[in-house]
């Protein structure tokens, strides 16, 4: 199997394509959780399960690890922990409040990642992003069919905890991605919470078979969301990526219809228009990186690989390259 090349990604409208259908993957793991919870799946089992097959996918797929330094390790490992710190949030609070109040305020994650990247200079809003993000927020809620936002204070704090981590983890990882290869970087991602949900495995119940094969299909499906989701990263920034990810929501409503045979009502279908056209609304002006939350990246093999660019570089190729 050869790993995956990210030179397939070329200009926006590709990366939304590949983006698109990688979410359209990750959009079937709450079917397999669903139809595993019905057959006897503990949360528990899928979380831990999920990261072990996640990490034992990743790296045959991107065949991309390679020793990052020491100076670069720990930025991993935060931004390994955030992303399990998302997913055990998110596992929670499922248990503590109704799913539409947690995917409600999930939604609201790349608007916190716009307004981050905004105030560190990264990108400027404009009010066609904040239109389409209306449009986004509006048509979620209208596939969720809300009747009411109820549930414990301490799951709804799980929620908002899930989005601040989450879209601390998306800014960090944009700034990770201009300093290190996205596929590098995945290759590292869930290995690392494989070794975080170690603790948890002696409180996890004994295997079956229908926990494995959940596993297996979630851990996939993450891995494979993982890379495009990095890979698209690196190319058009977490706020734009963000707000594409929005996509799952309907994708998961048709999943839902054709999988499990669940009727869609007008609400929901009107709610899928809106999504899909405020995506496509919600453009961003991006400006120069400026600085992340969380570790300082590791500038020696950016500033090396510059070094060494140059080297390769004829004399006065620099000159021509201003002139133009």
């Amino acid at each position: 199997m050869k790993s995956f090349d990210s030179s397939i990604l070329k200009g926006e409208a590709a990366v939304t394509l590949w983006l698109t259908a990688a979410i359209f993957a990750a959009s079937a793991e709450p079917i397999f959780v669903k139809l595993g919870y019905s057959a006897g799946v503990t949360p528990l089992q899928v979380f831990v399960l999920k990261n072990v097959c996640a990490a034992l996918i990743v790296l045959p797929l991107t065949r991309a690890f390679k020793w990052v330094g020491w100076n670069n390790l720990p930025r991993l490992m935060f931004l390994a922990f955030l992303l399990f710190c998302t997913n055990g949030l998110i596992l929670l609070s499922l248990t503590l409040v109704p799913a539409v109040v947690v995917m409600t305020l999930v939604t609201t994650t790349p608007a916190l990642v716009a307004i981050i990247n905004s105030v560190i200079g990264r990108d400027k809003l404009t009010a066609k992003f904040w239109g389409g993000f209306a449009l986004c927020l509006l048509g979620v809620v209208l596939m969720l069919e809300v009747k009411t936002l109820s549930g414990t204070p301490m799951g709804i704090l799980a929620v908002l905890a899930a989005v601040v981590s989450s879209s601390i983890y998306r800014v960090n990882m944009e700034t990770a991605t201009s300093v290190m290869k996205p596929l590098t970087i995945s290759s590292y991602q869930f290995p690392l919470c494989a070794m975080y949900c170690i603790p948890l495995m002696f409180f996890t119940p004994a295997l079956t078979f229908e926990a494995v094969k959940v596993g297996a299909i979630t851990g996939s499906a993450a891995a494979l969301a993982n890379i495009a989701f990095l890979s698209a990263m690196a190319l058009i920034g977490s706020t734009r990526v963000s707000i594409i990810s929005l996509l799952q929501r309907p994708l998961l409503l048709i999943l839902a219809v054709v999988a499990l045979n669940e009727p869609a009502s007008m609400w929901q279908i009107l709610g899928i228009v809106l999504t899909i056209a405020g995506v496509q609304i919600a453009q961003v002006k991006r400006k120069m990186p400026a600085f992340a939350i969380g570790p300082k990246p590791d500038k020696s093999a950016a500033v090396q690989s510059q070094i060494q660019t140059s080297e390769k570089q004829p004399v006065g190729a620099g000159i021509n390259n201003s002139c133009r």
